[in-house]
């Protein structure tokens, strides 16, 4: 799956002969991922154009509010679609479609790989959350806002359809199971000209290129607590491109850091 590439000063630089990975937004990868279980994140949704092709990522929070990456939503109307664990069996998916005038991208994103890389999208419809599978299952379901901040490293999930190590595209949905690491051991692991602010989060998977650009831009990565429960901890925003050449830390955006704003946007398009 592939979301919009921005390049914009961001493209792969050569200096004598040596390409040197930059920052730019995922291309939509789970690198040396595995295949998920059906029902496993029935929270993420794929953001798709109205002819169906995948670009981006979000996560339900509310059945009519999903969350994702501002430098998701170019687009004028698009498709919001959930429950859609393979990509050529469409049972039990719900579509709906969005417009522009129904998201709201944080007011003070920059655009590019910069910091403020989260939005909302309102649904007129909503998702109906008490469907259930032929198996008996939830296909569709909302995700918890995160009970505090991270501290440290953690084990957390990534989900997504993206390009796998193949460079082909899955049929199935994708997991690649990551160290989460909280802003200061993020930034150990970066090179010293790193774009990386205090409202971001990283994953880490030392050694090997796992954990450089995976997942889909605006897609949920989570954790689970002790209990077994299970909250969202960043939306993917950006990693050091070109992914096969960088072992850098792929890079969120905190839901922690921005759990005040979504809450008091919350009911904007409520009606």
């Amino acid at each position: 799956m592939r979301q919009f590439v921005v390049f914009l000063a961001l493209a792969v630089a050569v200096v004598s002969g040596h390409t040197i990975a930059q920052p730019g937004f995922p291309e939509g990868r789970i690198i040396n991922g595995h295949e998920a279980e059906r029902g496993e994140a029935p929270y993420i949704v794929s953001l798709q154009s109205t002819a169906g092709t995948s670009f981006c990522a979000a996560s339900i929070i509310r059945p009519d509010v999903l969350l994702t990456a501002a430098h998701c939503l170019t687009k004028d109307t698009y498709l919001a679609v959930a429950a859609g664990h393979s990509r050529s069996n469409p049972e039990d998916t719900q579509v709906r479609e969005v417009t522009s005038s129904r998201q709201l991208i944080h007011e003070s994103y920059p655009g590019q790989a910069g910091p403020f890389d989260i939005a909302l999208i309102f649904l007129e419809t909503p998702f109906d959350l008490n469907a259930v599978s032929r198996d008996g299952s939830s296909p569709v379901a909302s995700i918890a806002m995160p009970p505090k901040k991270l501290e440290g490293s953690n084990r957390g999930t990534l989900y997504g359809w993206g390009k796998d190590g193949s460079m082909g595209l899955p049929d199935i949905l994708q997991k690649l199971d990551v160290d989460i690491l909280d802003y200061e051991t993020c930034i150990a692991a970066m090179p010293e000209n790193h774009k990386v602010v205090d409202t971001n989060v990283c994953t880490y998977n030392a050694g090997t290129t796992d954990g450089a650009c995976n997942g889909d831009s605006g897609g949920p990565l989570i954790s689970r607590s002790t209990d077994g429960s299970v909250y969202q901890v960043g939306v993917v925003s950006w990693g050091y491109v070109p992914c096969s050449l960088t072992r850098y830390p792929s890079v969120y955006t905190s839901v922690y850091s921005f759990e005040s704003w979504i809450t008091d946007h919350m009911d904007d398009y409520s009606f």
